[in-house]
């Protein structure tokens, strides 16, 4: 009886064995093929670096990439993304509440007029070039008074607001009772040409 036992007792140790055995083979196998997975989504792929000077080449960046860069923009400063590729070329710089400003001042196609867009922290667009519905838009270059530059009715007032605008060292724009504020680092990259719309 106990030889009967030992058997059975034996049969079962091989039985869980051999179970646990598979267990731990699916196991490796799905960590395996997770990983390559994985891999081949881009998950350890490194994002496009920004340069010293601001500057940042997107051409070869995933859609995944580029959000994950937008989300991860240094605060206050301007950031110049390239993409050769698609000839699109951005100027933003982030706000410390999340906040995007995008200038547009040296349009790459002349035709096209300088604009800038205001985004929330999920890239929603608040503000944009010349929106007469918009209300009054006001630009304040160090706590002076620029209205909207923008506006094409006063033109001659953007070339003396770019013109400050190069040394200035806080941007505020003032909409419907909310200030937006930003830092203006690297304004060296106000200067560069970007890609602006026929129409904003």
């Amino acid at each position: 009886m106990t030889i009967k036992k030992l058997m059975l007792l034996l049969s079962l140790i091989s039985v869980v064995t051999a179970q646990l055995t598979a267990c731990q083979s699916v196991s490796k196998a799905q960590n395996t093929v997770s990983n390559k997975i994985t891999g081949l989504f881009g998950h350890h792929e490194k994002l496009p670096e920004i340069d010293s000077k601001g500057i940042v080449d997107i051409s070869k960046a995933t859609i995944e990439q580029y959000e994950q860069l937008s989300a991860n923009l240094p605060l206050n400063q301007w950031v110049y993304l390239e993409n050769e590729k698609q000839g699109i070329y951005q100027l933003q710089n982030k706000s410390t509440e999340g906040f995007v400003l995008s200038m547009r001042l040296n349009c790459k196609i002349s035709s096209h007029p300088p604009a800038f867009e205001l985004q929330d922290a999920h890239g929603k667009r608040i503000l944009y070039g010349y929106d007469k519905e918009a209300g009054q838009i006001q630009f304040l270059l160090d706590n002076k008074n620029y209205g909207n530059p923008f506006d094409p009715f006063q033109r001659q007032t953007l070339s003396h607001f770019q013109q400050q605008l190069a040394s200035a060292q806080v941007i505020k724009l003032f909409h419907a009772g909310k200030l937006y504020r930003f830092q203006n680092q690297n304004a060296e990259l106000l200067s560069k040409p970007v890609s602006c719309r026929e129409h904003s």
